[in-house]
């Protein structure tokens, strides 16, 4: 029997840190920006699954079980057990965001920001409830997410 411990998975601190090590000073920037909007379409990928739950818990469900009974409650239970599971993951991708976005700015040590390669975002448009891809130049296209690398704080409205 081996006495070995499982390893436990590297925090994003202890990730993003050897990531960024293995990148030239020059380059981290913007590495640091297309990992923040990684992370903000991990958010848009959730915001649509919690979307479309919410459809399906109003519409589908119900008539699967009839609206009443033990079967009805179980659905009601479950969907509700899995919109909060994508609650916490949001939660904990805006902090992820947050921190990235912090590391960003005492990156930059009050320089101006480099042109950044990404160009483009991924979010979730729920008027129309698709995703769609906006461009990162247009200041406000998105105004329901105005996450700015720059100046995002996860904990601001």
């Amino acid at each position: 029997m081996s006495t070995d411990r499982p390893t436990s998975e590297p925090s994003l601190v202890d990730s993003l840190e050897s990531s960024l090590a293995e990148i030239p000073k020059a380059g981290r920037p913007d590495a640091l920006h297309q990992v923040f909007y990684g992370f903000y379409t991990r958010v848009a990928i959730i915001d649509r699954t919690i979307f479309e739950l919410a459809a399906w818990a109003k519409s589908d469900a119900a008539t699967l079980s009839d609206g009443t009974g033990p079967l009805a409650e179980a659905l009601r239970d479950n969907s509700l057990a899995v919109g909060q599971e994508l609650f916490a993951s949001r939660m904990r991708a805006m902090s992820a965001m947050g921190y990235i976005s912090k590391r960003l700015i005492s990156l930059l040590n009050g320089a101006p920001a480099p042109r950044f390669t990404l160009t483009h975002a991924i979010a979730f448009d729920q008027s129309l409830g698709t995703m769609r891809t906006y461009d990162l130049s247009v200041i406000g296209e998105h105004p329901e997410l105005p996450y700015d690398p720059l100046t995002y704080d996860p904990h601001e409205p």
